[in-house]
């Protein structure tokens, strides 16, 4: 059944779909019948883009909508696609994620170079870095971003002043208890994000 949002015709109109998708109109067939395998690799699948799904909605605000849409624009799709198309594998059907194989960013910025932590003490860690400046988009004013998650999956963005140039962060452990960390570079002016590294603190 079609109806009218916003001036526009949507829905089913006898045997074509009309849909609205980034200021354009797509019209496609209406399909004869539509498959629903239940195979257990196909019921697999489906829990596993649930969970992707609602790690999304978790975390709308605080990581998809100011760093994941900017790249998933350049695709011509949403945030919240982009992330699941790059990491449904990353989650099991009963919703718990390998945080091996979670990006929570990406982009083709200049990464996160060399990598390595230095232990100031039991509770103050120091993030240490190579600069890899080289160009316009990476460059040595580029922010270093981090987050935080617990095991409930949900993320917070940590205060942090440092950027590319300055090679090092140090994190204050008693103020921020997290099960993981994750850290990237972001270019805000071009809104671009380098690949994300993480880091275990259980």
């Amino acid at each position: 059944m079609a109806s009218i949002k916003d001036k526009l015709l949507t829905g089913l109109v006898g045997p074509v779909i009309i849909s609205h998708r980034y200021g354009k109109t797509y019209i496609r067939s209406k399909p004869n019948r539509v498959k629903n395998p239940r195979t257990p690799g196909q019921v697999n699948q489906r829990g596993k883009f649930k969970a992707a799904t609602q790690f999304v909605s978790r975390n709308l605000n605080e990581l998809i909508r100011p760093y994941w849409n900017p790249e998933a624009r350049r695709n011509a799709m949403s945030g919240q696609n982009l992330f699941c198309k790059l990491n449904t594998h990353a989650f099991d059907s009963e919703g718990y994620s390998d945080i091996t194989r979670l990006k929570l960013t990406t982009g083709n910025l200049g990464e996160v170079n060399n990598l390595r932590l230095e232990m100031i003490n039991d509770m103050i860690i120091r993030f240490i870095w190579i600069n890899n400046s080289r160009d316009k988009k990476t460059n040595d004013e580029n922010e270093f971003k981090l987050f935080g998650m617990n095991l409930d999956l949900v993320v917070k963005e940590l205060p942090c002043n440092a950027i590319r140039k300055h090679e090092s962060f140090v994190l204050d452990l008693k103020k921020n208890t997290f099960s993981y960390l994750f850290c990237f570079f972001w270019n805000p002016q071009l809104q671009l994000a380098s690949n994300s590294e993480w880091i275990d603190c259980t």
